[in-house]
């Protein structure tokens, strides 16, 4: 029903462990080299100095190398972010609605960007930039838009697992034979949930329902996020991570000896189940303008190819190479589900994954 719908967030900060750590924090733009000869340049009367403030999900490590490139093209706009969880941020930004203190979002959650839209928490963005970007990927008036895809993928620690033996498909990591052996996001993590809303969709409930059981008999280790999954397989602490595909570069980057499985390419398998990070003007917004601005700068392929080269997401806008090492999606078969299609039918799969026994 729309009005549950219309709750995922306050269910996010509910089930949220994690006491609200957000910090303003203003990043103060580097001396700029001059822009290079193809440079995406503000088209004339577009704001291009004054502050802007962003709200954001992503680790302050990730987003801040992107508002220092940003600033190297137009060092005038002075960005402050407030960083929090997809859950607390929202809630923010319900609470502020009436006296917006916010320009733009950028978050991890695209159930939690659908809830807000619904609400009218986003205005309407025309920008020719995001209209550039696929269809299933934004809001149909632009109120929000991906920046970023990230498929889920098995990963496993290589000193412990063999390649041959790793699951690959997802109802693998259900198999007795790794029993206490897998790590997975819980109920508390957006990407968890939107896989389970896809499974159910493409698969059937009884399908959905029958892979959490698994895990749940399996005993699987459960977390609130990704980051702890990664480091328990890269530690040797669990030989499989049900993780997004990031998660795997960053710690091979890192020296871990894990590996991966892009999971369910067969002949009538899954496919993989793709989710996004976004972004979404805040409606009354004081500066929307610079906000715009933003958004443009992030779709654009320099501001695209930060993303892809820090970390290893892939690019939502067409053109833009992958990170070394990051194979193209298009080598892969993709689920067959919308990121809408997830919205839509986001309160049957949890109703029926709580039912299931997902923590």
């Amino acid at each position: 029903m729309k009005y549950t719908r219309m709750i995922y967030v306050a269910m996010l900060l509910l089930v949220s462990a994690a006491v609200f750590a957000g910090c303003t924090a203003p990043v103060t733009p580097p001396s700029a080299p001059a822009a290079p000869a193809d440079a995406a340049v503000a088209p004339a009367g577009e704001a291009t100095a004054g502050e802007l403030i962003v709200y954001t999900s992503r680790a302050e490590s990730l987003f801040k190398p992107v508002i220092e490139a940003f600033n190297q093209q137009y060092p005038d706009v002075k960005v402050t972010m407030l960083t929090g969880s997809n859950g607390e941020l929202a809630a923010k930004l319900l609470e502020e609605r009436a006296n917006p203190q916010a320009d733009l979002l950028v978050n991890s959650d695209t159930l939690t960007m659908e809830s807000l839209a619904e609400q009218g928490l986003f205005a309407p963005n025309a920008s020719p930039e995001v209209a550039a970007v696929p269809e299933s990927y934004r809001a149909d008036d632009g109120s929000w838009v991906a920046l970023t895809l990230r498929p889920r993928v098995i990963m496993y620690n290589t000193d412990l697992v063999a390649a041959e033996e790793v699951p690959t498909t997802m109802m693998g990591l259900t198999d007795p034979q790794w029993q206490g052996q897998v790590g997975a996001a819980d109920s508390r993590n957006g990407a968890m949930v939107a896989q389970l809303v896809a499974m159910r969709h493409l698969q059937g409930e009884e399908a959905m329902t029958a892979f959490v059981q698994g895990l749940v008999a399996n005993d699987t280790q459960w977390f609130g996020g990704h980051t702890d999954v990664r480091k328990a397989v890269g530690a040797g602490e669990l030989k499989l991570g049900l993780v997004n595909h990031y998660y795997y570069h960053l710690s091979a980057a890192e020296g871990a000896p894990v590996g991966i499985v892009y999971p369910d390419q067969g002949e009538g398998e899954l496919g993989l189940i793709v989710n996004s990070t976004n972004a979404g003007i805040i409606e009354g917004a004081k500066h929307p303008e610079l906000a715009k601005l933003f958004i443009d700068y992030m779709l654009s392929p320099e501001g695209q190819k930060v993303y892809a080269d820090l970390n290893f997401e892939y690019p939502v806008t067409p053109g833009v190479a992958t990170a070394e090492g990051v194979p193209p999606l298009s080598d892969f078969a993709l689920a067959d589900v919308t990121l809408k299609t997830m919205w839509e039918e986001l309160e049957p799969a949890q109703q029926a994954a709580q039912a299931a026994g997902l923590p």
